[in-house]
């Protein structure tokens, strides 16, 4: 049968501690702070991913609204590329009818002055024929022959 001796007890209840306290000195603590740092580099990975995440956002919406403030200049330079072309359409109309203008106050002038100087030739000419018309009366002294000539 089996027997229970005292010291028997004591020694496996001492190995059983022994065993134990060395058990936990030489692995459960190394192992233990081995999980911990795995816990926190995990933590720290998870709130890195959590910041980069963040600045990506952050990025994203500072792109859109770059997008956005580019779009806008874009339209604002499209106007005033409108405004600026219809500006000088207008100048050159201006310029084109104030230059017809100019030409048709110059050709006027000169038809005026054409005019003039066709009615000093007629005059020029009609008082030459006037004055031939004289000789010719003097000439011969008849009123009559002169008309008739």
């Amino acid at each position: 049968m089996l027997s229970l001796d005292a010291w028997t007890i004591f020694f496996t209840v001492l190995n059983v501690l022994v065993l134990f306290i060395g058990l936990k000195v030489f692995l459960f603590k190394p192992v233990l702070n081995i999980i911990r740092q795995r816990e926190e580099m995990i933590q720290n990975q998870l709130a890195e991913a959590a910041d980069r995440e963040k600045q990506a956002e952050q990025l994203k919406n500072d792109y859109q609204e770059r997008l956005k403030n580019a779009d806008q200049k874009a339209e604002d330079i499209i106007a005033m590329a409108k405004n600026r072309a219809a500006e000088e359409r207008s100048l050159a109309v201006a310029r084109t009818k104030e230059e017809t203008d100019k030409m048709l106050a110059r050709a006027r002038e000169e038809i005026r002055m054409e005019q003039e100087l066709a009615k000093k030739e007629v005059e020029a000419d009609v008082a030459m024929l006037a004055m031939e018309a004289a000789r010719k009366i003097l000439k011969t002294g008849d009123v009559h022959d002169a008309a008739g000539n």
